[in-house]
C-alpha cells in the first residue's frame, strides 16, 4: 500500500470546478447514457412498487398539510424504515454508476456493453457512501425516531423543538459530508489509502468550497425535483400519476446526479491528483 499525500494547504478553484464538472458531464453525456440506461430499466420497476405501496401514506400527509395542519407525519416508523429501505435498495445501482463516472473522468475508462457492474469496488463505494450519508442523515432519523417512540405530534411543542434541533445539526453534518466525501472518487479508483481522515485533512480550510461546489452541481436536479414536488402536492392526482412521477423523481439522479459526482473527480484531482490522468482538456 503506497501513502498518497495531498495539498492540504491548497485551495478548490471554486468556480472554475463547477464549470468543469458541467462541461465534463455535457462533453461525455453519451458514455453517461450507456452507463446508466440498463440501471434505469432494472431500477425503475422497483422504485414503482415501492411507491405503489406507498402512495395512500404520502396522500395522508399532503391531505394533511393542505388542510393547514402542517406537514405532518402520521406514521414516523413507517417513513423511518422506507426511507431506509429505499436508500439501501438504490444505493447499489447509484454507486455503480458514481464508479463508472468517476473512472471515467479520472482514468478515461469508457464502459462498453450492458453496464450492471457490481464488484468489490462498487460494495466498497456503496459502503462508505452509506456511512458517509448516515452523518447527514441520522438527525432527521433520530427525530423520526423519537415521535415514532414517543407517539408526539408534529404539531406538539416538544416534537416542534426535537424537529427543529434535528434540522440544525442536519446543517451542520452537510459541511462535514462534503468534506469527507472525498474519500469516494479514490475508492472508486481501487485505492484504500485515502480515508475518512485524510479526504478531512486534505479538505483543511475549504469547507465553503466543497459546500458551494455540491450545492451549485445540484441546482438542476434539485429543480426538477422541487417543480415535481410541487406538482404532486396538488390535489386531484390518480395513485398512478404519483408513482409515475415518484419513479421518475427517483431515477433522474442516474444521469443529473452525476454532475456532482464529477465535481467530486474534480476536487479528487486537486487534492490527490497524482494518480489520474490528463482527460480534463
Amino acid at each position: 500500500m503506497t501513502t498518497m499525500t495531498a495539498a492540504a494547504s491548497s485551495k478548490l478553484p471554486l468556480w472554475r470546478t463547477i464549470g468543469q464538472a458541467y462541461a465534463l458531464w455535457a462533453r461525455s453525456f453519451p458514455d453517461l447514457l450507456r452507463t446508466v440506461w440498463v440501471w434505469m430499466l432494472v431500477m425503475a420497476p422497483v422504485v414503482a412498487i415501492m411507491t405503489w405501496w406507498q402512495v395512500p401514506h404520502l396522500e395522508e400527509m399532503m391531505q394533511a398539510a393542505r388542510a393547514g395542519k402542517g406537514i405532518g407525519d402520521p406514521n414516523p416508523a413507517l417513513t423511518l424504515v422506507t426511507g431506509i429501505v429505499s436508500k439501501a435498495i438504490m444505493l447499489p445501482a447509484i454507486s455503480s454508476v458514481a464508479v463508472a463516472w468517476h473512472r471515467l473522468l479520472l482514468r478515461d475508462e469508457h464502459p462498453g456493453g450492458l453496464y450492471l457492474r457490481l464488484d468489490r469496488i462498487v460494495a466498497g463505494y456503496a459502503i462508505l457512501a452509506f456511512v458517509i450519508g448516515a452523518i447527514g442523515a441520522a438527525p432527521s432519523y433520530l427525530s423520526m425516531l423519537f415521535q415514532a417512540v414517543t407517539g408526539a405530534r408534529t404539531q406538539d411543542t416538544t416534537a416542534l423543538v426535537v424537529q427543529t434541533l434535528a434540522g440544525l445539526v442536519t446543517i451542520v453534518a452537510f459541511f462535514i459530508v462534503t468534506r469527507l466525501s472525498l474519500a469516494l472518487p479514490a475508492l472508486a479508483l481501487g485505492r484504500d489509502d485515502v480515508t475518512l481522515a485524510a479526504a478531512w485533512r486534505a479538505s483543511k480550510r475549504n469547507t465553503w468550497r466543497m459546500v458551494w461546489a455540491y450545492f451549485f452541481c445540484v441546482v438542476p436536479v434539485s429543480v426538477v425535483s422541487g417543480a415535481m414536488t410541487y406538482w404532486l402536492f396538488q390535489p386531484g392526482h390518480s395513485r398512478a400519476a404519483i408513482t409515475l412521477a415518484s419513479v421518475v423523481l427517483s431515477l433522474i439522479w442516474f444521469p443529473f446526479g452525476m454532475i456532482s459526482v464529477g465535481m467530486l473527480s474534480l476536487a479528487y484531482r486537486h487534492f490527490f491528483g497524482r494518480d489520474v490522468q490528463d482527460v480534463f482538456r
